[in-house]
């Protein structure tokens, strides 16, 4: 992650000066306002319907949604370390800058880092670490926006849904062969992990009509049912499944569909995908539909098997509770920023000359705010390489290994 982030972007502002024939007075010309590109604002004035203005366009939003996307991902963990490091105790006096302009996620993070280490080190025996488990987060892209967006670009009445190396998760009120998250009707094969309202062939946990194996002390059924069963159900829902059907949705699923979908709708991608587009639309697509990928939240358990002295046991105790709290949004920034850097960053810098020709064809507004995107790059640079900085010394910090004797 840290070292694909620094020669990226890098790259970017070099990239812009060999724009063909404009001459470094026209590069800084003044005449994009903030009317015609605004960075707080997320806006920007459509340079119109040629091939070239279209292709600023994207790469102008491109642009606006990296930048919104490091400014949360930054701010974001900024946060969370100053939590971590509020139960720990430590001033906000002590968050110092260690070298002009570094930016407060850096030096915030690296001192709560340093705080963690030592408590660890101080507490646990030599060669003992904290016990972590954690279920990692998956991301997805929503690749049907993606496609929308590169069809938009290249003057297309569509373009192909990319193929997904991982699950493709749509939308479906058609027939689903796979998983279905929602309401599954007329069978599902795998769990059901919702409401099952059929016949249920393994364990049903809920209320069983007729011929209910086992019973808890509630009533409730907690075996095989070989009647109706209102409740969750291990093995093969005869019939409607409402929640989640981990596999073989036999009918249609109404809700989200991973696998084949007859009728679909926003389908998003947890793989790498390939838009199939002009080289320029598809990095600046690929950029916008990646910057707004979303995650779900990982799952993560924190504790201590070791044998610790009572003088360390407490402040142990206050930082595994805090990390139980916060650490989830540590990782989950961290797949953040690699979703968006390692899937749209090279391509994005490898069509910024195309992006620079066509801006020199426009005109000098277009090129004044194509450099002027650059100079955002350059912001959206510190923030990837300082969160991901940050992300790898935090996970250390947490790994580190006891020195108590």
């Amino acid at each position: 992650m840290k070292r694909l982030v620094l020669p990226v972007f890098a790259t970017l502002g070099l990239a812009l000066t060999d724009c063909g024939t404009v001459s470094p007075n026209d590069l800084r010309d003044p005449s994009c306002s903030t009317t015609t590109f605004n960075v707080e604002g997320r806006t920007f004035t459509t340079f119109g319907t040629s091939a070239d203005a279209r292709k600023i366009d994207a790469f102008l939003q491109a642009t606006l949604d990296l930048n919104a996307a490091t400014l949360e991902i930054a701010d974001g963990l900024t946060t969370t370390c100053a939590a971590i490091g509020t139960d720990l105790g430590v001033a906000a006096s002590e968050y110092r800058a260690s070298t002009a302009g570094e930016l407060p996620v850096a030096y915030t993070c690296r001192r709560v880092s340093q705080e963690v280490r030592t408590i660890i080190e101080a507490a646990l025996p030599r060669g003992a670490t904290l016990d972590v488990t954690i279920v990692p987060p998956v991301c997805e892209i929503d690749v049907s926006f993606a496609a929308q967006c590169a069809a938009s670009c290249t003057a297309q009445a569509t373009v192909e849904v990319p193929r997904c190396t991982g699950d493709l998760i749509a939308q479906c009120t058609g027939s689903c062969s796979g998983s279905c998250t929602g309401t599954c009707e007329a069978g599902c094969t795998g769990v059901c992990s919702g409401m099952c309202t059929g016949t249920c062939m393994g364990t049903c946990v809920g209320q069983c009509s007729a011929g209910c194996s086992a019973m808890d002390a509630t009533g409730r059924c907690v075996g095989t049912c070989t009647g109706t069963c209102n409740g969750s159900c291990s093995a093969t829902c005869t019939g409607s499944c409402a929640g989640s059907c981990s596999a073989g949705c036999q009918g249609s699923c109404r809700g989200q569909c991973r696998g084949m979908c007859s009728v679909q709708s926003s389908v998003r991608c947890d793989g790498t995908y390939d838009l199939q587009a002009d080289a320029q639309c598809s990095a600046a697509c690929e950029a916008q539909a990646n910057a707004r990928a979303t995650c779900t939240s990982p799952q993560i358990t924190i504790g201590s098997r070791a044998t610790v002295a009572p003088a360390a046991l407490q402040r142990l105790s206050v930082l595994i509770a805090s990390l139980q709290r916060n650490y989830p949004r540590i990782v989950l920034n961290a797949s953040r920023v690699d979703r968006v850097v390692r899937q749209s960053a090279p391509s994005f810098v490898a069509s910024l000359n195309g992006v620079g020709s066509a801006a020199s064809n426009v005109g000098l507004t277009a090129v004044a705010c194509v450099t002027r995107a650059a100079l955002v790059a350059a912001d959206i640079t510190s923030r990837f390489s300082a969160s991901a900085q940050v992300t790898v010394e935090f996970s250390a910090s947490i790994s580190v290994q006891g020195t108590a004797r």
